[in-house]
């Protein structure tokens, strides 16, 4: 049987969705430990942590992603947290 229409995306939601995730979350993710690294004094265990956080930060916002009904709003508040994480850097140096 197949699925009902009104439940699945658009190609276009889709590809949102599908870029938001792999996209979005990377650099979200990444951004995240970058912005931590620079809040922090002593930074001798970051990488090894951030080498096991950043992927299970990822895999959770693909999910996220994934969930939503809209790609454009899952891209702003990625775009929103990117643009935060970046200020945050920034503003340590």
């Amino acid at each position: 049987m197949p699925a009902d229409k009104k439940h699945l995306s658009s190609t276009g939601q889709r590809i949102l969705k599908i870029t938001a995730g792999i996209l979005g979350g990377y650099f979200v993710s990444v951004l995240l430990h970058n912005a931590i690294g620079s809040i922090l004094e002593d930074k001798d265990g970051l990488i090894v942590t951030s080498a096991f956080t950043s992927f299970l930060v990822w895999s959770f916002l693909l999910v996220i992603a994934f969930l939503a009904k809209n790609g454009w709003k899952v891209w702003a508040v990625y775009m929103l947290l990117i643009l935060i994480f970046i200020g945050i850097i920034f503003l340590n140096k």
